[in-house]
């Protein structure tokens, strides 16, 4: 008795079957050639099938078994081989049990049934049917395969297991890669800040941080692009779809391009109805923003309409431009990553080829399609269709959750006192020089061992914590904000610095209200909010006066 699960190569058929003869030790006539036929043409069919499939050669109480490539990886065992003599471990009751089946096909009266079926221990789930080999009338083995739905339900469970993987620790990676590759970005640009605050009136020196800058943005954009296609192809990216106000959202979006618009001698007008969809602000925002932005890159006169108009029950938002147009053939093309028709030397000032890629799969994100029409020399139409719904409780586009805009300009920061944390030292150290060149007081940790020695010497709470999201070990930022404002019995206001773009962060940010900066930020960014904070802090203590 042999038993092999060892996968079979198709050249050494010949021999394998006379290994396979022998070793059953069945009486075949291995010197007649239609045996040998019949066996090599179901070796040759079993070994050849992407359905796993088993050779049985001989009597079920001594026969020798092989599996196929398919069956041998469902079962684990690649290259495995082995003697039993109690029988084989694939099936339930061993040796015993595999003869108890097989036994009706070897049956030579009318009464022999079609097949056999074989059920394997190891994975209850699969099934084998098995069908009679036979020559003149006689037996002699069997072809064994499983049965189509549940290779498919075996292959099927295989798949989703192996995807499911994948996904995890493509996520794990991005969320790395994505905080990793944004600190050095975000130290440069705060140490550019700060150099830029120190040579101040030198023109040499303003020109040369000026390039630099300038070759910092390029980066950021990049990266940022990048890491946001990658994100939504991992499948990481979820819509947090909501009662948004349209007409709120898009004028919001046309006042902050307008600058960039009038900066080229281009005019941007709004003809937005009241308007209400279901949708996820944040992201709808950002398809529009990438159109937005397009249309202003690509058009040298005239100007930009930002437009939405019902049509079959549904929200048309229109981008307009008087641009140099779409060519028919490449109205498809613009939407794959790196492509542009106007860029031939890859110029990042005009742009990198990515917003419309990262338009596209936002799109289908959204369920929400996009589409372009143009003519050559007169500009092009960008159209996205959103759900129309009856207007009810809407928030408008809100990139930093729990703080509203501030009443003045350029509020002094000078005295605000702030507890900074993060973890890498040249954030920190361009962080801490920002904020001494705006006058802010301030206390630094890198850990929530330091922070506790930082706020151990104020005579009472910080005005805000400035801090990172990832710190080291399994602290987050937002075990040092729950911390301190414990500590202080007082709820802090809270900014934290994040590379990441995971929907859950955002929501425990937004349970705690804090505001969200993503790195690499500008300094100006940082400012801004602060400012905001600083006015909240001064109108909150005025009522209490």
């Amino acid at each position: 008795m042999a038993v092999c699960l060892q996968p079979y190569p198709e050249t050494l058929i010949s021999r394998d079957c006379d290994a396979m003869l022998r070793s059953s030790e069945t009486p075949i006539p291995t010197t007649d050639q239609r045996y040998r036929d019949c066996l090599d043409n179901a070796r040759r069919l079993c070994a050849s099938s992407p359905i796993p499939s088993l050779l049985i050669v001989g009597a079920p109480d001594m026969a020798a078994l092989r599996c196929n490539e398919a069956l041998a990886s469902l079962l684990g065992k690649p290259r495995a081989a082995a003697r039993d003599e109690t029988g084989p471990a694939l099936f339930p009751g061993g040796w015993a049990g595999l003869a108890q089946a097989l036994r009706p096909l070897y049956d030579n009266g009318e009464g022999r049934p079609a097949f056999a079926t074989l059920r394997l221990a190891p994975m209850a789930a699969m099934s084998l049917r098995a069908v009679p080999l036979t020559v003149d009338g006689a037996v002699i083995g069997a072809l064994a395969t499983a049965t189509l739905d549940d290779a498919i339900e075996q292959r099927t469970a295989t798949m989703r297991a192996e995807v499911e993987r994948a996904t995890a620790a493509r996520s794990r990676f991005l969320a790395s890669a994505s905080h990793d590759l944004r600190q050095p970005f975000q130290a440069m640009r705060l140490f550019l800040d700060a150099l830029n605050t120190q040579v101040e009136g030198n023109a040499r020196a303003m020109r040369t941080t000026g390039m630099l800058g300038n070759a910092m943005t390029a980066g950021e954009r990049l990266l940022n692009a990048l890491l946001d296609i990658s994100t939504l192809d991992a499948g990481t990216v979820e819509a947090d779809v909501q009662t948004v106000a349209l007409d709120a959202l898009l004028n919001s979006l046309a006042e902050e391009f307008r600058p960039q618009a009038e900066e080229k001698g281009l005019r941007l007008r709004v003809r937005v109805p009241k308007a209400t969809t279901r949708s996820d602000p944040v992201l709808l925002g950002r398809i529009v923003r990438n159109l937005l932005a397009n249309a202003i890159r690509y058009t040298q006169q005239g100007g930009i309409l930002l437009s939405a108009r019902q049509r079959n029950g549904r929200w048309r938002i229109e981008v307009w431009d008087t641009g140099f147009g779409i060519p028919p053939d490449k109205q498809d093309v613009i939407f794959d990553e790196f492509h542009q028709l106007t860029n031939p030397s890859r110029d990042p000032t005009r742009g990198l080829g990515l917003g419309l890629a990262i338009v596209r799969r936002l799109s289908v994100l959204l369920h929400a399609p996009v589409e372009v029409q143009s003519r050559a020399g007169r500009g092009s139409v960008f159209a996205v269709t959103v759900e129309r719904v009856e207007p009810e409780s809407v928030v408008a586009d809100s990139e930093s959750p729990g703080f509203s805009g501030a009443e003045a300009d350029e509020i002094p920061l000078d005295g605000m006192k702030l507890l900074v944390v993060d973890d890498d030292s040249m954030v920190l150290s361009g962080l801490l020089l920002t904020l001494e060149s705006w006058g802010c007081d301030f206390v630094s940790a890198a850990d929530m061992r330091e922070v506790f020695v930082a706020v151990d010497g104020l005579d009472g709470p910080p005005d805000v914590i400035l801090t990172d999201l990832r710190l080291p070990g399994k602290v987050s930022g937002f075990d040092v904000i729950d911390r301190v404002r414990k500590l202080f019995r007082t709820t802090i206001p809270a900014v934290v610095l994040t590379g990441e773009t995971a929907p859950d962060a955002l929501l425990e940010g937004q349970r705690r209200g804090c505001a969200f900066l993503h790195k690499p930020l500008h300094p100006g960014e940082l400012r801004r909010v602060l400012e905001e904070l600083r006015h909240t802090i001064r109108s909150r203590d005025d009522s209490k006066k």
